[in-house]
């Protein structure tokens, strides 16, 4: 079967599966890929007959995603916003119909997709576009409108507006902290050192590090060297979620595995610091007021949770 075609098929596959999400319906998703139903459903059903999983449940005049097309869902949508980024940026002007936010992969998985529909509607004569990377975290605000950088807020290229403060405590899967501590209370730092730990790979210092979050509770610590280490944050939390060790947890990422009990926070361990996220823009960008509350106001929800 000729190579080219398969992957044109691939795509086709990848787009219906989106819309149809978005669009709630196959027959919806239909009308807005300019196409007919049942190619929708076949491009479907040619994905989950690759797969080997069910992706929907049909339902009467609707379809709702299973664990499995949730999951997916999210890659497809990061990936083919990849795609849409990189053809946006070879254009030679900026597409005034589109605005566009640049984040790392965890945050958006963990903390942006699952309020991306209020985002959308809150903009809604503008089509959404979330950028993400977790090799260049600063995003170059001539790329994207605006920017979702970690650090205290003194970049020289724009508006900041800080989202939330930095907050760090460990977690681990419930099974992991009854194993290891009898039980999420009471937990000496200095023995957290002497369990296994998760990481992550270290771009730069900007965010704690193991290192230096023992080091706030006056813990030295060195890596040994078959510590575990991961590229993005969405996945060390899985890691956590496994039972492989003890990750460091930000409060605003990990308060839906906390109230699941996925994961368990060894508990009155919290590391404050100047740092945090911060929504950036270029100087008077005429959304960046609206966009920038709308942050702060989710933000603060969540944080009010917090005991």
């Amino acid at each position: 079967m000729n190579l080219d075609w398969r992957i044109s098929m691939a795509l086709k596959h990848l787009a219906a599966f989106e819309s149809s999400v978005d669009q709630g319906s196959f027959t919806k998703a239909a009308d807005k890929l300019g196409t007919t139903q049942p190619s929708v459903s076949r491009h479907i059903a040619s994905l989950e007959g690759v797969l080997g999983v069910t992706l929907f449940t049909r339902l009467y005049h609707r379809v709702e995603l299973t664990a499995a097309g949730q999951e997916f869902y999210d890659a497809v949508k990061l990936g083919l916003g990849h795609i849409r980024q990189s053809a946006n940026r070879i254009t030679t002007r900026r597409d005034p119909e589109t605005l566009s936010i640049g984040c790392t992969y965890g945050f958006a998985h963990l903390w942006l997709m699952p309020r991306f529909s209020a985002l959308q509607k809150l903009i809604c004569d503008q089509e959404l576009r979330m950028i993400t990377s977790d090799a260049n975290t600063l995003f170059n605000l001539d790329d994207v409108d605006f920017a979702l950088r970690f650090g205290r807020g003194d970049w020289a290229d724009g508006e900041a507006r800080e989202i939330f403060r930095e907050q760090l405590f460990p977690v681990c899967s419930p099974r992991f902290a009854q194993q290891h501590f009898a039980g999420p209370h009471d937990v000496d730092p200095a023995w957290l050192a002497t369990v296994p730990l998760i990481h992550e790979y270290e771009e730069d210092n900007s965010w704690l590090s193991w290192r230096q979050w023992l080091a706030h509770h006056r813990v030295d610590y060195a890596a040994p060297e078959n510590a575990v280490y991961y590229d993005n944050y969405a996945m060390t939390l899985q890691a956590a979620m496994e039972g492989q060790g003890v990750a460091l947890a930000w409060l605003q990422f990990t308060e839906p595995y906390l109230k699941t009990g996925q994961l368990v926070e060894l508990r009155d361990l919290r590391v404050k610091t100047e740092s945090g996220y911060y929504l950036v823009s270029r100087p008077q960008h005429p959304l960046a007021q609206m966009i920038g509350q709308w942050f702060k106001d989710k933000a603060i929800i969540h944080e009010s949770d917090a005991r």
